[in-house]
């Protein structure tokens, strides 16, 4: 019982995982609205985050490290789990794989 717990924890990380780098597409397609030109989106998107990431890539590379721990988590719960449980965690596993695969066509 306490294994099925901490699986059903670890399927919840997955989802915080994921949110993560959606949150900061999201944020991208709304400021696409607010610039006229590039450089002026870009500076508006680069003043939500902190000065850290304020690199050319800081923000893909996060993306992409929540993406794969997304996919990494949602892979090993799919062992273990059943029933809705397995249902969210094939969903994570696409969505996260969806995202990550977006962010590493970006960085070309």
């Amino acid at each position: 019982m306490k294994n099925q717990t901490k699986k059903k924890i670890l399927t919840l990380i997955s989802f915080i995982c994921l949110i993560i780098p959606f949150i900061i597409y999201s944020l991208w397609i709304y400021v696409c609205n607010l610039g006229t030109t590039q450089a002026e989106r870009v500076s508006i998107f680069k003043n939500y985050f902190p000065d850290f990431l304020d690199g050319r890539w800081s923000t893909t590379i996060v993306s992409i490290i929540f993406s794969i721990s997304a996919v990494i988590i949602s892979s090993i719960n799919l062992k273990h789990l059943n029933g809705i449980w397995k249902l969210i965690n094939i969903v994570l596993l696409i969505l996260s794989s969806l995202l990550l695969f977006l962010n590493l066509f970006s960085m070309m």
